[in-house]
């Protein structure tokens, strides 16, 4: 059970000391370490249910523990296998960034680290690799060593430690009210009163103090910053890794830890609705003001994390249901949005929206993956987005006695609406730039990159498809 977290690390540490004579020898052994990784991930993920492992002890009563549950297991196997396909994607990429060694070695490790998040069997173990996850990605927002980059890691190393360590206050309440930081569906508060002031103060802690990862306002400043580092790990950080480490903290502590029976209609439940609702509005509107492509997609981002905390908040299985939608299929297509941006940012150096009129034609496989991806995002049916919005949906009118709630029906129409316009724009002037545009002296030159980008790109596209038809079942197995 420790192997998929210790082999990525030990890989990582071996990448930053070799001394690889060509290119080809570092995408094999990188190659290798990440598919046995996440080949060992899937069959513990399929067989391992219910193992645990105990390790030396942190705090007392709370030791270093590993176990795999659904949540755990649905979670480690997303990530192992957009892993894979960002690796190939970046073997291209990162041939025009330089510091191959260095990328790839932290690269690698993030993937141990967020192994050792999603099979974290308590409190104390996940808030360990959490804080590990911080620290081993500075380097990654870092990587070209600019003022900008160099300005945007410090602005989320600061945002991230912070957040850390209020977080840590909550989980410090959490173990000395229960005597445990175990994970056990339905909470292990069993015995405190509903809304006890002192639980509701350790969720809003833990609530605000993980949601920075997942740049619920006001702690999102840092996410749009960090954009600035390349494009594979704009992709780590927004899609896979960072952000859902958050959410899936957060998740934890509701329904693992506290218990969404202590906290339905207090008002610390108030208080986390109204940050996700204020947050899934802000995100939106800044991403249709955005001009500048990877900073569009970093709003947007800040706007769908929130689509998860609000169906987390919501405090019943329909929410946490919608909440797990959205968090896969958010994964899958914003990855795939951001790879996109790459591949154009890569083959043409173009980075603001207006630069993209016409280049659909230039690059057709790109773009069409780009509007497959948005049609997913926005949430037409049958692609991801649109299932995950409709549970969400069910949840907030379901919870009736709840205003709030049933506010966020009209938050998430309008979220809905502004989506559909910051990225349907795009697709629209991409393929269809206007009368009296040359597109040919426009594009001249431009072409879709080579297969270690355009496979990865057209495998997710498929995905997005698959998993928009499959969402329901699969989406079961992380709550059965």
């Amino acid at each position: 059970m420790i192997v998929p977290v210790i082999l990525p690390i030990v890989a990582g540490l071996y990448i930053l000391k070799a001394d690889f004579k060509e290119r080809a020898a570092r995408e094999r052994f990188v190659s290798a370490a990440v598919i046995i990784n996440a080949a060992i991930v899937l069959l513990l993920s399929v067989i391992g249910r219910g193992l645990t492992l105990s390790l030396l002890p942190l705090v007392p009563g709370s030791p270093v523990m590993f176990r795999i549950d659904s949540l755990g297991a649905m979670f480690a196997s997303m990530v192992a296998i957009l892993w894979i396909l960002c690796i190939f994607y970046a073997y291209e990429y990162m041939t025009h960034e330089g510091g191959e060694n260095r990328f790839f070695a932290f690269y690698t490790m993030a993937f141990g680290i967020m192994m050792g998040i999603s099979f974290a069997g308590n409190l104390i173990t996940l808030y360990l690799f959490y804080e590990l996850l911080t620290f081993i990605t500075v380097p990654l927002v870092i990587h070209d060593e600019s003022i900008q980059s160099k300005t945007a890691a410090r602005v989320y190393l600061i945002f991230s430690v912070s957040g850390a360590t209020v977080a840590l206050m909550g989980i410090a309440i959490i173990a000395f009210t229960a005597g445990t930081t175990e994970f056990v569906y339905g909470g292990v508060l069993s015995g405190v009163a509903h809304g006890a002031v002192a639980i509701q103060l350790a969720y809003l802690l833990s609530f605000f103090g993980f949601g920075v990862k997942s740049a619920v306002m006001p702690f999102h400043a840092w996410l749009p910053v960090a954009s600035v580092a390349p494009t594979p790990v704009s992709a780590l950080l927004h899609a896979v890794a960072v952000v859902k480490a958050g959410v899936f903290a957060v998740a934890r502590v509701t329904y693992f830890s506290i218990g969404p029976d202590l906290l339905n209609g207090t008002t610390a439940q108030y208080i986390a609705i109204s940050a996700t609702l204020v947050t899934i509005l802000y995100g939106s509107a800044m991403a249709l003001m955005m001009k500048h492509l990877k900073r569009r997609l970093a709003y947007s981002t800040i706007s769908q994390l929130s689509y998860i905390l609000f169906g987390l908040a919501l405090m019943s299985q329909d929410g946490y249901v919608g909440g797990m939608m959205q968090l896969f299929g958010h994964a899958i297509v914003k990855i795939t949005l951001f790879l996109c941006a790459g591949a154009i940012l890569y083959k043409t150096h173009r980075e603001y929206v207006w630069e993209l009129k016409g280049i659909g034609r230039a690059m057709p496989v790109t773009m069409t993956v780009f509007t497959i991806a948005s049609f997913g995002l926005v949430g037409i049916p049958p692609l991801p987005g649109f299932f995950s919005k409709w549970f969400l949906s069910v949840a907030a009118f379901k919870s009736g006695s709840n205003a709030l709630a049933a506010f966020g029906l009209i938050i998430l129409a309008i979220s809905a609406l502004l989506t559909a316009i910051y990225l349907f724009s795009i697709c629209v002037n991409a393929f269809i730039p206007g009368e009296g545009f040359d597109t040919e002296t426009a594009n001249k030159g431009v072409s879709d990159p080579n297969r270690y980008m355009t496979v990865p790109l057209t495998i997710l596209a498929i995905a997005i498809i698959v998993f928009g038809v499959l969402v329901q079942p699969i989406t079961s197995l992380a709550v059965m």
